[in-house]
């Protein structure tokens, strides 16, 4: 950027949309930021333009925008929300010069290397390897995977959709709730099980195998209602998602081998912390058999609220290919 106009950022997800605006250093600038819910809008762009039209500071003519969804068409359908848009008209649509489209875990990627130690809380593992290859994944509306690995003096993203792969089940109970999740999906995804959605099909799942009258919670009903009695079927339902995704993080790792550190960011484990770091997170990750090296692989939470936007505002800067 040759001027101090300031660059839109949005990171568009499947329940909320937030925009700030971030200098032309790249850094956001935090009195900007503004959270959304994609139900109250129409559009992408009604949203977008609603935004820009409450700022007072000069109209950006960049925009970097992070989409929950499969980007590489010119025509985007959002995965979890109805928005729709064509990436050729959006500059238009939005009165900017340009616009970037990333995958919302590609964005989230491009923040890796600018978050702090104060960004980051290691679970597990030993030091990470500064030339090897980092992960981030993360159970949100849906779950959200993202590759980074070194290239010269930069980074490489390798976006993936590594949520959609299939459900793994590792004991008796697990495929118990596979057998009975299929009667309602025939193709049983990770997405369908540690995603907010996820934690509904778990707790409707697990009720049908006791037997119980399936009461119809939503996630927040049940991270709730995890948090407050440890012995109901509430909180078997939180641990059985943190024990899970302990596993999908492990097979993600050895996938990318990522001896540069496994990331989670997504909105889900911010509700459950004290339960997430209970349960058998760590030890399913590692329980990889043969390939022990997954044991040194620290697993690091993201700690900053907006790491999409973080990366939004990197990427614009350069260095990644």
């Amino acid at each position: 950027m040759t001027d101090n106009t300031p660059i839109l950022v949005a990171d568009i997800g499947g329940t909320n949309a937030r925009f700030s605006l971030a200098d032309t250093d790249g850094k956001l600038i935090p009195e900007c930021l503004k959270v959304v819910a994609t139900a109250d809008y129409d559009s992408l762009q009604d949203a977008a333009n609603a935004y820009l039209e409450t700022s007072t500071r000069p109209r950006p003519k960049l925009a970097a925008i992070a989409i929950a969804a499969f980007i590489a068409h010119d025509t985007i359908q959002m995965t979890n929300c109805p928005w729709t848009f064509k990436k050729s008209a959006l500059a238009t649509d939005l009165h900017v010069e340009r616009v970037n489209i990333l995958n919302d875990f590609e964005a989230i990627a491009c923040a890796l290397p600018v978050l702090n130690d104060t960004d980051l809380q290691q679970i597990g593992g030993s030091e990470i390897d500064i030339t090897g290859n980092k992960v981030v994944i993360g159970p949100g509306t849906g779950v959200g995977v993202a590759c980074l690995t070194p290239v010269g003096d930069g980074w490489k993203v390798i976006t993936s959709e590594g949520g959609h792969i299939s459900f793994a089940p590792v004991n008796d109970l697990e495929h118990d709730i596979l057998r009975t999740v299929k009667k309602l999906y025939p193709r049983v995804s990770v997405e369908r099980i540690i995603s907010g959605q996820g934690l509904s099909t778990l707790y409707q799942a697990l009720s049908t195998l006791q037997g119980k009258p399936t009461q119809q919670l939503n996630p927040s009903q049940i991270t709730e209602n995890a948090l407050k009695n440890p012995t109901g079927n509430c909180r078997k339902v939180a641990d059985l998602f943190c024990n899970i995704l302990g596993s999908f993080a492990g097979d993600m790792a050895v996938t990318f081998n990522a001896t540069g550190g496994l990331y989670l960011a997504g909105g889900v484990l911010p509700n459950i912390m004290e339960i997430f770091h209970a349960s058998l997170f760590r030890e399913r990750f590692e329980e990889k058999g043969r390939l022990s090296f997954v044991k040194n692989i620290p697993v690091l939470q993201i700690q900053e609220r907006q790491p999409a936007l973080v990366g939004l505002a990197a990427h614009a800067q350069g260095k990644f290919y």
